[in-house]
């Protein structure tokens, strides 16, 4: 703002300069033309080339004592002898004049200007004075709008550093490009990020601990479940160590998540991708959970299977859709159905798994891939961690889920895994 001040003040300076010299270089030439006592007016003649205005010109009057004119440099132009010395404000005809009379024992000098030479000249340095603002105004805008985009484009930079970064990152915000201004505030934010990490680090690795100390307690109750059975000869506890085994088989599948979903938290690299028959894994997931729906007097089958390769990690994929159609056969009431199918469209293939189950609230749907989030019915098999650790392992693949109401006939719910076609 100081350099644009300077700027507008240099350049006001020079316009009215310039103007008030030709006023005064004026002023200098017609000195030189009325000084003198002589009795006429002087002849027109070369007055050295100065260029200027007519209309610029004072007019000249001077008269005795008597009252007789002794020079007149307009004789064209009567303005009225005034008595005493001083200015004056007189209208002739069609022209006010601005008028300064001085009374001598001997004579009397009037000189006149022109009303509208004096507003001429008054409106001329307003506007120079005023026009290097009215310039350099648009300019200061555009020079703070450019110096202002800089600075911002700098913590914009930051802004998409910070949001680009992947949640496993480890490294702190850099501070290299960053205004000194905000520096403590990056540095306050790597703080709180370096606590993060550690907070998460050790929820990762109490999960991952748990769940390998867990196993092999059950392991080793599982063993004693079988060493009973075995020793269980008229089968009297039959019942109740199938009961035991099945809550041990529950609790064994519990911690095995756990431990999936640690590894997926802790960022552990996916297995070399390669091509994927989408209709052959929706074809092994059928037959590996038929038994199951067998067991719950669920149809379960396919109904549709376009052919569609996919390019990533089968055993991320196996998991993902396992998960789905579990679900989907552990929530539909026996009797019903789930149909999968295999529809592509465009680039994108979408293994669809309808059921006739109960579905999920609409407000309701945007937990559902929370972790040990159980939408309705409560009283139903399952732990929460299903759809969670679907959701893990389909975005290490670039995989999406989607969940909706069925809306095309039987009430229930549609969940879809969307790939890209390789």
């Amino acid at each position: 703002m100081a350099t644009i001040g300077i700027c507008a003040a240099t350049t006001s300076y020079f316009l009215v300069r310039n103007e008030a010299s030709d006023f005064l270089d004026n002023q200098l030439r017609q000195i030189a033309l009325y000084v003198g006592d002589a009795p006429s007016a002087p002849a027109v003649g070369p007055d050295g080339g100065v260029p200027h205005d007519p209309e610029d010109d004072f007019v000249i009057q001077v008269w005795d004592v008597a009252g007789r004119p002794l020079r007149q440099s307009h004789p064209a132009v009567g303005i009225p002898r005034q008595q005493a010395t001083g200015l004056a404000d007189i209208s002739t005809a069609d022209t006010q004049w601005r008028v300064y009379t001085l009374t001598t024992p001997d004579r009397t000098v009037q000189v006149s200007q022109d009303m509208s030479v004096r507003q001429e000249l008054a409106a001329n340095a307003a506007l120079q004075a005023a026009l290097p603002i009215i310039v350099l105004i648009p300019m200061s805008l555009l020079t703070l709008s450019w110096i202002i985009d800089r600075i911002m484009a700098r913590l914009n930079r930051l802004a998409v550093a910070v949001a680009s970064r992947d949640a496993r990152a480890d490294d702190p915000v850099p501070i290299d490009d960053v205004p000194a201004e905000v520096v403590p505030f990056v540095s306050s934010i790597n703080l709180l990020l370096a606590r993060l990490r550690a907070l998460l680090e050790r929820q990762r690795r109490f999960i991952s601990d748990a769940a390998h100390e867990l196993r092999t307690p059950l392991a080793a109750l599982q063993i004693q479940i079988d060493n009973l059975r075995h020793e269980d000869r008229d089968g009297r506890y039959s019942q109740r160590l199938a009961e035991f085994e099945a809550g041990i088989g529950r609790a064994t599948g519990l911690v095995s998540k756990l431990l999936r979903l640690a590894r997926y938290d802790a960022g552990e690299p996916a297995p070399a991708p390669r091509p994927i028959d989408l209709v052959r894994l929706a074809v092994d997931t059928v037959a590996r959970l038929t038994p199951l729906a067998e067991s719950r007097a669920i149809d379960l089958g396919i109904t549709r299977q376009d052919k569609a390769i996919a390019i990533g990690a089968l055993a991320d994929f196996e998991i993902t859709l396992g998960n789905l159609v579990e679900n989907a056969v552990r929530y539909t009431p026996p009797g019903g159905t789930v149909d999968v199918a295999v529809v592509v469209t465009g680039q994108e293939a979408r293994i669809e798994i309808r059921d006739t189950g109960p579905g999920i609230a609409e407000k309701e749907m945007p937990r559902v891939f929370e972790r040990f989030f159980r939408a309705r019915p409560q009283d139903s098999e399952g732990s929460g961690l299903g759809l969670a650790i679907a959701k893990a392992a389909a975005d290490r693949q670039g995989a999406r889920l989607a969940l909706a109401m069925r809306e095309d006939g039987p009430p229930g719910l549609i969940a879809c895994l969307i790939v890209r076609r390789a």
